[in-house]
């Protein structure tokens, strides 16, 4: 290493003896031009990982690296460790750590930071999106850890965090994702569960907390929806019940339904948006990616009879 490198070690669940040795290590491998930034482990990339004593944060941080490739360097050895975790000394001096550290490190070019790829660059939204319409996956980014249920179309929430935190980083990348066996979710996360959403409530919740649609629109595409979302009326914006009254009804085209109901576009291809994610659009829009389709609801044409009347709509002709 001739020329200065620049490298990423993150670390957690470190006391203060442990997190004072290795900022000595840090600045033993200045010397010899390798430029280390320290950080907490945040789920972000990184070159090596260092932990200390065995919390569920490590366990969850130490899974996450070695799934994505990121060694791991455990200050105090634990018996179950795998292999691929490297174990020092709980007492390990500076230098040894140090010397730990420079021999991952050379395994590792250095990558500039506007190149470094993110172990799951889609956004949490679009993984789901994506995803096969049976089984489950395990989902992390940061503190959240969740499981999608695809085959009942649920996600699961495995840590007390707030639902509206998660359907603010919907959007956001870094999601590590983990397909799962119904066995391995049984025996190792069922029990974990905090909270349980239904799958079409929190994309719905998406689509709503974000400006951009959430799946892609074709201006010309004809779109009914099947159901009345799970939603109840008041959580959604007043200006989308008529164009949702009007789908109910019968299939219309984004720009004709602009026009009909006086509504933005822009708005409508939020509202086109979220019935196809959720598996709400009937016929050829159905074809988009989209989670297990749920049974029509027998009592939404009662309901989108009398809203249809509040706006001066007769859904029972045809138009």
């Amino acid at each position: 290493m001739a020329s200065k490198q620049r490298y990423v070690v993150a670390s957690v669940d470190l006391d203060k003896s442990r997190d004072a040795r290795l900022h000595a290590a840090r600045e033993l491998l200045a010397g010899e031009r390798i430029d280390v930034e320290l950080r907490r482990w945040d789920g972000r990339p990184a070159q090596v990982l260092v932990v200390g004593t065995e919390t569920s944060a490590s366990r969850m941080a130490v899974d996450t690296a070695l799934r994505s490739g990121i060694p791991v360097v455990r200050i105090g050895r634990l018996p179950w460790d795998p292999d691929s975790v490297r174990s020092l000394d709980l007492y390990a001096e500076p230098g040894e750590l140090s010397a730990c550290l420079r021999e991952r490190l050379d395994a590792h070019e250095p990558a500039p930071a506007a190149d470094l790829l993110e172990p799951a660059a889609a956004p949490f939204l679009r993984q789901l999106l994506a995803a096969s319409e049976s089984g489950a996956c395990l989902l992390e980014r940061g503190l959240f850890r969740l499981v999608i249920d695809l085959s009942d179309a649920r996600v699961h929430m495995l840590r007390r965090m707030p639902y509206p935190a998660l359907i603010g980083e919907a959007l956001a990348p870094n999601w590590f994702v983990t397909p799962l066996s119904p066995r391995r979710y049984a025996e190792e996360f069922a029990q974990d569960v905090t909270a349980s959403y239904p799958l079409e409530s929190v994309l719905w919740d998406i689509a709503l907390a974000h400006e951009a649609p959430i799946a892609d629109v074709a201006p010309e595409r004809a779109l009914r929806l099947r159901a009345w979302p799970l939603l109840s009326a008041n959580q959604l914006p007043v200006h989308w019940l008529l164009p949702l009254s009007c789908l109910l009804e019968r299939a219309w085209a984004l720009p004709q339904l602009a026009q009909a109901t006086a509504t933005p576009s822009l708005e409508l291809e939020r509202m086109y948006a979220a019935v196809l994610a959720s598996g709400l659009a009937d016929g050829d829009a159905a074809a988009a990616p989209s989670p297990p389709r749920r049974a029509p609801d027998a009592r939404a044409p009662g309901l989108l009879s009398r809203l249809a009347r509040r706006f001066g709509l007769n859904l029972g002709r045809g138009q």
